[in-house]
C-alpha cells in the first residue's frame, strides 16, 4: 500500500466524513473508489467532454453572470435550444 498526502478544502473534508459517517465507511477506501472511478473517466471520454467541479471567475465575469441573473431579459434561441426537452419536439408525420 501506499500513502498520499493530499490539501482539500474544509468543505470538501466535511462532505467526506458526513459520507463515510453514514455509510460506515472508511475514508481511504471511498478516496480510492473515488480515484479509480476518475480515473476510469477520464481514460474514456475526449477531454472535451470533462466539465471540471469548479469554475474560477474574475471579478468582472462574475459580476457579469450575476447581472445576467438578475436580468428579466428572456433566454435567447441558442439558449432555448440548449435546454428544451427532445420530447418537446414536434415528430414527423405527425
Amino acid at each position: 500500500m501506499t500513502q498520499i498526502s493530499a490539501n482539500i478544502s474544509p468543505e470538501t473534508r466535511d462532505r467526506l466524513e458526513r459520507y463515510v459517517r453514514a455509510r460506515g465507511l472508511k475514508k481511504g477506501f471511498v478516496i480510492e473508489q473515488a480515484l479509480l472511478h476518475h480515473l476510469q473517466v477520464v481514460s474514456e471520454l475526449p477531454d472535451d467532454a470533462l466539465i471540471p467541479p469548479r469554475l474560477v471567475l474574475t471579478a468582472e465575469s462574475g459580476a457579469g453572470v450575476l447581472e445576467r441573473l438578475a436580468s428579466d431579459e428572456p433566454p435567447n434561441q441558442a439558449m432555448q435550444a440548449l435546454f428544451s426537452d427532445p420530447m418537446d419536439a414536434p415528430r414527423e408525420g405527425a
